[in-house]
């Protein structure tokens, strides 16, 4: 049986010593939402994939400037691959980050007609993205950049939902912050500190278990036969 948010808020009740008058089903709803937020952007930070990656495609336009929106549902981006070949697979190439501000010798709009297309880059404006360099084949390249993000967390409406993964590997981490964000509302902030540090208690036992191992592959090692004498 799945997990429901009313676990998360009744825990959160638990922990505050406080009952549904305390913490009523309306305000753990608006402290769980408030909670799954901070919890998935500190997996994000952490780099843990396991806050949910998603792709999404768009096709190489011939505008100049070459710009595009981001995902709607978008959390951060984890990398932007792009494709100028137009055959897809492995012809996808990593595109680096720029800032338009630290241009080296170089004017922006000698990037947008002469960088590499073996060396794409890419320029953050906010809700959109500009890719360099602009396709000069004057042809649409379909599905030409793959851009590889964090979801956005959906937010429950009700308390019956089920709580999804990685939330659901322990709920009650989530109970923690949510009971140091009621103390912070009744301006107890020594009970909402020590709430919070249970929080990242918890949060550091998750990250162990889904950050990928540092641990190098084991080489195997041939056995040694001489030196025995039958």
């Amino acid at each position: 049986m799945a997990t429901s948010v009313l676990s998360a808020v009744t825990y959160a009740q638990q922990l505050a010593q406080t009952d549904a008058n305390g913490i009523s089903s309306v305000l753990g709803l608006a402290l769980y939402n408030d909670a799954l937020q901070t919890m998935t952007r500190d997996l994000v930070n952490r780099g843990i994939d396991a806050a949910q990656t998603q792709e999404a495609y768009r096709d190489i336009g011939t505008d100049d400037p070459n710009t595009y929106l981001w995902p709607s549902d978008m959390f951060m981006l984890k990398t932007i691959e792009v494709d100028f070949t137009g055959k897809g697979g492995d012809n996808y190439i990593q595109a680096s980050p720029m800032d338009v501000a630290n241009i080296q010798g170089r004017s922006f709009s000698w990037i947008r007609e002469n960088q590499p297309t073996n060396a794409p880059l890419f320029d953050n404006r906010g809700d959109s993205f500009e890719l360099l360099p602009r396709n000069q084949t004057g042809a649409v390249i379909a599905n030409g950049i793959r851009i590889i993000y964090f979801l956005t967390p959906t937010e429950a409406t009700n308390v019956e939902q089920a709580i999804n993964y990685p939330q659901t590997l322990d709920y009650r981490t989530l109970s923690c912050l949510m009971a140091s964000l009621y103390y912070d509302t009744q301006e107890e902030f020594d009970a909402a500190g020590k709430m919070e540090s249970r929080y990242q208690e918890r949060m550091n036992k998750i990250i162990n278990i889904l950050a990928p191992s540092s641990q190098q592959p084991i080489s195997p090692t041939p056995l040694g036969l001489t030196g025995w004498n039958y």
